[in-house]
């Protein structure tokens, strides 16, 4: 089989991390290379190909008329299209801000949902979502490069007291628990450490939890996998947060925090949402409400063989279960049928 990559991701610098995770990753996997020929690019080759995978919308430059070109073009060679989509970007988004970028590219997805062969997508609720413009979906949901995988964290030894990561995207998801964090806080009798990275630009994030935490604010790395040979390497945080408000985009979001933190031995508190269904309470991490974030941030910073246990059993969790190992070969099925 000769495949075709053509992830949503920019011209200049490191893909994107939708596209690394989706896309680069699983199809360049050694499982999949077995199977298929695999090129990437922005435009596709002039020799024979059988399908092309395509995510999101598109490319970030495209307009409606440049997917409707593509259309024709894959159509008239008689290529197979697998549409990715990780978000529910049919949704409008909880940001002002980003949401004004994803109102141009809707009616590019919703074209590009409409007439692939076949669509993949991350979690079940999202693909309920989409169905009523394609018929033709298949969950696969996300796993992570068990390259990543670093020496067992319960033997290196801890340092930051409490971390977080996210991208702009989720800067209402931290301030949702602020309020818990601070008041927890408040009672411990020492000032614990706390890491930020991502999340926004605005100089004043550090100074939001500055009053009951010493903040650091992480550098933002655009390569995913740099940012991974950090989070394994150097992020040797306590307790990790992985709050998720209540609102229909973040109802189909995925778990792939939870795979980030958990390979990375991070035990975490996670919000108890449809997102985390995957992770157990008290054994693979701690789910509570929003309002729970403060109290749960406690138990565990207090409770070291409680984070041990969840480190590792997240961590073996991960391993049997969301490589890229041992879910290649699901996507290598689902390509074969698109076929």
């Amino acid at each position: 089989m000769r495949i075709h990559l053509l992830p949503e991701t920019s011209a200049s610098g490191p893909p994107w991390a939708c596209a690394e995770i989706r896309l680069l990753r699983p199809y360049r996997h050694p499982l999949m290379r077995k199977h298929m020929e695999v090129s990437t690019g922005p435009r596709l080759p002039l020799d024979r190909v059988d399908a092309v995978v395509i995510q999101r919308a598109l490319t970030p430059e495209a307009s409606l008329e440049d997917a409707i070109t593509f259309l024709r073009d894959v159509r008239r060679r008689g290529i197979k299209i697998i549409y990715d989509l990780d978000d529910d970007l049919l949704s409008q988004h909880p940001s002002f801000t980003l949401e004004r970028g994803l109102m141009p590219s809707r009616p590019r997805i919703r074209l590009l949902l409409r007439e692939a062969d076949a669509v993949t997508v991350s979690t079940a609720l999202l693909a309920d979502r989409v169905r009523p413009l394609n018929p033709c979906v298949f969950v696969w949901p996300n796993a992570i490069d068990e390259n990543f995988m670093s020496e067992k964290r319960s033997d290196i030894g801890e340092k930051a007291d409490i971390g977080y990561f996210g991208t702009m995207s989720h800067l209402g998801d931290l301030l949702a628990v602020m309020e818990s964090l601070e008041m927890a806080l408040n009672g411990l009798p020492a000032r614990p450490e706390m890491e930020l990275c991502g999340i926004s630009d605005d100089p004043r994030m550090a100074g939001l939890f500055a009053t009951q935490c010493k903040v650091r604010m992480l550098p933002v790395d655009g390569d995913y996998a740099s940012f991974q040979t950090r989070l394994h390497r150097r992020t040797h945080w306590k307790t990790g947060l992985a709050p998720l408000t209540d609102n229909v985009f973040n109802l189909c979001k995925s778990d792939m925090k939870f795979l980030d933190y958990a390979l990375a031995g991070i035990p975490s508190i996670y919000a108890d949402c449809p997102a985390y269904a995957a992770v157990i309470d008290g054994e693979t991490g701690l789910k509570v409400s929003l309002e729970g974030f403060g109290a749960a941030v406690l138990r565990l910073l207090q409770d070291h063989d409680l984070r041990n246990h969840i480190r590792d059993a997240a961590r073996q969790y991960v391993l049997d279960h969301r490589t890229l190992r041992r879910c290649v070969p699901a996507l290598l099925d689902v390509v074969k049928q698109v076929l």
